[in-house]
């Protein structure tokens, strides 16, 4: 009855501590079945969602014992915080839920503003409900109810806009990705007028304690995203170097977070992934998991109806496009198409997207990423290599022509892939293999009015900000 705004029957108040540790179950319970309904195949228990659900029982207590207060009805705390659980409980099947998908459908057919609205309905649904059982008890002081209901949702509700929270239900890494072969790896990203890398050393560190670190170190790294600032578009952006066995990836991620948090606002807003043996015991790893993890966190802090999420991939690819993840000796799985389709899959939905994929065969990415609302760019066609990479270069050349040129120009996403492609094609004319011919890499770009229209808006206001020069945080060896 509260959670649909109706005033309990009276023996609610009767009920016990017994009543109380029921209704946690049975939130468990439902929150299980909730989280495996938003969940893709396969599925995967994540333990901390315990914690996110005995967190929010802890607090809705704390909100029933404060109520009792104002009421002064203190004998009766148990059973106004077991009133406020039950209403938890019906309130997340019965409105969130169905108010989450309907918003998630109306977002994806271009409503944004419906979205928007029904998500704040979502949010301060919850408000009500304290508002209908505070006026039950203190029926003759409103004023006094009204006060009574904004402390305890402050406590119980508006609490988790800033706490951190985790599903009891995420989507398992996929098992159908294969290792990149011998074969392809070597192809990968040949650069012609340069001899072939070295082939990776085996790092010297401990494999099982930094797999016993990554959960730490990337619950730290996203504990690290700041609020939204309100009344603008904020940009949120997700780094990720996949192969470890050259710095190349390293430094572009890292330059990829200066230069997005100094020329386009977006400090506090930025989460770098990445693979390399110098930074694996304080950087999270790149993966599949720890990309949909943190895309996952964004899609909480962020306006999904409103907010752009930008997400940087640089490594090797395959013909068979697949982008390598690897750091020997840990078994990494490689990510294809599919993988980072799914890795999208965030509740809430996010809408506005940019894709920037930096990888050879990188254009065999785009069908299985375009939407409406997505603009993505790969730096190569999907049956050509890109160049730059090796032990010996410190950023690839598209990279260097997007990251470094073409977003300290401009801050327009298209218009600076127009500028990498040109760059791109005249750096490849200038370096043609032995018998004069050119293989350009061909860098694509997959957009749309909508999202065009939306970065254009973003773009114009961001205030104007100098260049940020390129600095290798690692060097390339010598000779």
């Amino acid at each position: 009855r509260a959670a649909l705004l109706r005033a309990p029957r009276g023996h609610a108040l009767q009920a016990g501590a017994g009543l109380f540790v029921a209704l946690v179950l049975t939130y468990l319970a439902s929150s299980l079945v909730i989280d495996a309904l938003d969940a893709a195949r396969p599925w995967r228990f994540e333990a901390d969602g315990v914690v996110t659900v005995l967190g929010d029982c802890l607090l809705t207590y704390i909100a029933g014992w404060l109520l009792a207060r104002f009421a002064q009805r203190r004998a009766l705390a148990t059973g106004i915080a077991s009133t406020l659980l039950a209403a938890t409980v019906a309130a997340a099947a019965l409105v969130h839920w169905p108010l989450r998908h309907l918003a998630g459908l109306l977002q994806a057919h271009d409503h944004g503003l419906l979205a928007l609205l029904l998500a704040l309905v979502g949010q301060f649904w919850w408000f009500f409900v304290l508002l209908v059982i505070a006026h039950w008890l203190m029926p003759q002081r409103f004023g006094r109810s009204l006060l009574a209901s904004l402390v305890c949702f402050a406590v119980s509700g508006a609490a988790w806009w800033w706490l951190p929270s985790t599903a009891l239900v995420d989507t398992a890494l996929p098992a159908h990705r294969a290792e990149l072969s011998d074969a392809a790896t070597a192809a990968d990203d040949a650069d012609p007028q340069e001899p072939e890398p070295a082939a990776p050393v085996r790092a010297d560190f401990d494999a099982e304690q930094a797999i016993y670190a990554q959960g730490p170190l990337l619950d730290a790294e996203l504990a690290r995203l700041a609020p939204r600032t309100p009344g603008r578009t904020n940009l949120y952006v997700v780094a990720f170097a996949g192969d470890g066995s050259e710095d190349v990836f390293r430094n572009e991620v890292d330059y990829a977070r200066r230069l997005f948090e100094q020329r386009f606002d977006a400090a506090g807003h930025v989460v770098v992934l990445v693979n390399n043996p110098a930074t694996v015991t304080t950087q999270p790893l790149a993966s599949w998991t720890s990309l949909h993890r943190a895309l996952q966190a964004i899609a909480r802090v962020m306006d999904p109806a409103q907010d752009i999420v930008l997400v940087y991939l640089t490594s090797h690819g395959a013909p068979e496009h697949e982008l390598l993840v690897d750091l020997d000796p840990l078994p990494l799985a490689q990510l294809a198409p599919a993988d980072l389709s799914d890795a999208f899959k965030t509740t809430p939905a996010m809408r506005w997207k940019v894709v920037i994929v930096n990888a050879c065969y990188s254009g065999g990415f785009i069908d299985a990423l375009r939407d409406d609302s997505t603009l993505v760019m790969t730096s190569a066609r999907s049956d050509r290599t890109s160049f730059g990479c090796g032990a010996d270069a410190d950023i690839t050349y598209f990279g260097k022509a997007l990251l470094v040129e073409a977003f300290n120009h401009t801050t327009l996403p298209s218009a600076a892939f127009e500028l990498a492609r040109a760059s791109v094609e005249a750096r490849e004319n200038a370096e043609p293999d032995a018998d004069g011919t050119v293989e350009h890499s061909e860098p694509q770009i997959a957009t749309t009015p909508s999202i065009e229209a939306k970065l254009a808006r973003w773009s114009a206001a961001l205030p104007a900000r100098p260049a940020v020069p390129f600095t290798p945080i690692a060097a390339p060896a010598a000779d």
